[in-house]
């Protein structure tokens, strides 16, 4: 059985696109972003200096952690590549005016730091002609 946890959020990041725009076009209410030129400031909401350069959208796909003995990390992109499908021209636009897609994964040992997840070529190749990034952030097992 796999030993992991795993999180993901979809990010959206673009270099003029509004917040509002990107909910509105995906039919998702963010659970954070800013928008570029606002002013930076902490999560707890104290001023960084500076402006944002670009608008950060990201929304929890899995509210929380998910086992991997009840979906395998590959099984879960596969259905939400299948979800996003209506998304890929936006999601292509995204990309062709400056922007970023990404699915932001958080990965987390749970008993081993021996961690494995197959992306066959059938998740890459949909991942892909969605125009979607994977980034993957591994936490093993102190």
């Amino acid at each position: 059985m796999p030993q992991y946890e795993f999180c993901v959020s979809l990010k959206v990041a673009h270099p003029n696109l509004d917040a509002e725009r990107i909910s509105d076009r995906l039919s998702m209410t963010p659970d954070s972003y800013c928008n570029a030129g606002a002013d930076r400031v902490s999560n707890a909401g104290q001023p960084l200096g500076g402006v944002y350069e670009n608008t950060i959208w990201s929304r929890d796909l899995t509210v929380g952690k998910l086992q991997a003995d009840a979906i395998l990390f590959e099984h879960f992109i596969a259905q939400k590549n299948e979800e996003f499908l209506h998304l890929k021209e936006f999601f292509h636009w995204v990309r062709s005016s400056g922007g970023t897609v990404e699915y932001f994964v958080g990965w987390f040992s749970t008993g081993s730091v021996n961690m494995n997840i197959v992306l066959d070529s059938d998740v890459m190749s949909s991942t892909s002609d969605l125009g979607l990034s994977i980034v993957l952030c591994a936490y093993p097992e102190d």
